[in-house]
């Protein structure tokens, strides 16, 4: 099995305002409506991945039925007129912050290695408690929706920094995709496209390897049965 693999992503126009594009993970500044308030108010007339996400913030909130209609919607839109480009394989990330540069690979999980269940040990497991409660509404953007747009960052236990490091020495040879500051002092986003075919089979095959079940239960023989 492959956990990680490589996704058909699509990017918005070149036109398109990549400051107001991006936005921050849904499940941030979830006591704090006004970030979202803010963030809309930005963004009102301009195409944003805030349009077909749906906030933590707002999964109670008595109008959600019409804010997954309007996330229907707009996601179908874009599809037709703002998503005009896109490429095979991965993106390599670099986010700045006041706490430094994270590194990362955008792509596709295979679902099947994963699980939240209590006592189960996947190959992908949640870092946190999955409140079950709050799925419905998830569920509810899902169904039907022409694109996918997660929020979620996984982490990847290699110790030998062999899977995204070694992007980071060989950007200046990938096409940039974009390159821009997040809003409201999200900090700065910067992606290049990952898809040549030896390096897409490096990726899939090293995460792999570092995932298969053998290797997990040798480094961590206690872990199954343990939510």
């Amino acid at each position: 099995m492959k956990p990680f693999i490589a996704a058909d992503i699509l990017l918005p126009a070149p036109q398109t305002d990549m400051g107001l594009w991006p936005a921050l993970a849904c499940d941030q500044f979830t006591s704090q409506p006004e970030y979202w308030q803010k963030a809309e108010a930005l963004t009102q007339n301009a195409p944003s991945t805030l349009h077909i996400t749906l906030p933590e913030a707002y999964l109670e909130s008595p109008d959600v039925d019409g804010r997954i209609a309007a996330i229907h919607t707009a996601m179908a839109d874009y599809r037709a007129r703002v998503l005009t480009r896109g490429v095979h394989g991965f993106v390599y990330v670099e986010r700045a912050t006041q706490s430094g540069v994270r590194q990362g690979l955008v792509g596709a999980v295979d679902l099947e290695a994963y699980s939240y269940e209590k006592g189960s040990a996947p190959l992908v497991r949640p870092s946190e408690n999955t409140i079950v409660e709050r799925i419905p509404p998830r569920l509810a953007v899902r169904r039907g929706a022409p694109l996918e747009t997660p929020h979620i960052m996984m982490l990847l236990d290699d110790a030998a920094c062999g899977v995204v490091e070694p992007f980071a020495k060989k950007k200046a040879a990938l096409e940039k995709l974009y390159d821009t500051e997040l809003m409201l002092g999200g900090g700065h986003i910067a992606g290049w496209a990952v898809t040549d075919a030896a390096d897409i089979a490096a990726v899939e095959n090293a995460v792999a390897a570092l995932g298969t079940q053998a290797a997990f239960d040798a480094k961590y023989p206690d872990a199954a049965g343990r939510a």
